[in-house]
């Protein structure tokens, strides 16, 4: 899978728990054009190595944030980052391209 379909897959779970719309994990699943299983993967590495406040909402029937929030993907400038103290370095894991920004 090629990384911008990745990142639009991300960018669209975002928008459908900023909404409280995905559903159950299968329908979100279909949504997604995934196995569940990939799904909880996915979900998982959100919610433990980018920190994003992810919970099911069993009442909504739909996964929720905890707080208000999205996930952000974008390019920032080293200066940028310098700016907002994300100490950023250029050995710095995948992980820190994506951040969760509650507004």
């Amino acid at each position: 899978m090629g990384l911008k379909k990745s990142l639009d897959r991300v960018e669209y779970l975002d928008y459908l728990i900023r909404r409280k719309c995905t559903g159950t994990p299968k329908e979100l699943a279909e949504k997604l054009g995934i196995s569940e299983r990939w799904l909880y993967e996915i979900l998982n590495e959100l919610k433990h190595d980018f920190d994003c406040p992810i919970k099911y909402s069993r009442r909504r029937r739909s996964y929720v944030y905890t707080c208000s929030g999205s996930l952000v993907i974008e390019f920032m400038r080293k200066e940028e980052q310098s700016n907002l103290n994300a100490g950023f370095n250029d050995s710095a894991g995948f992980s820190e391209l994506f951040s969760f920004t509650a507004v």
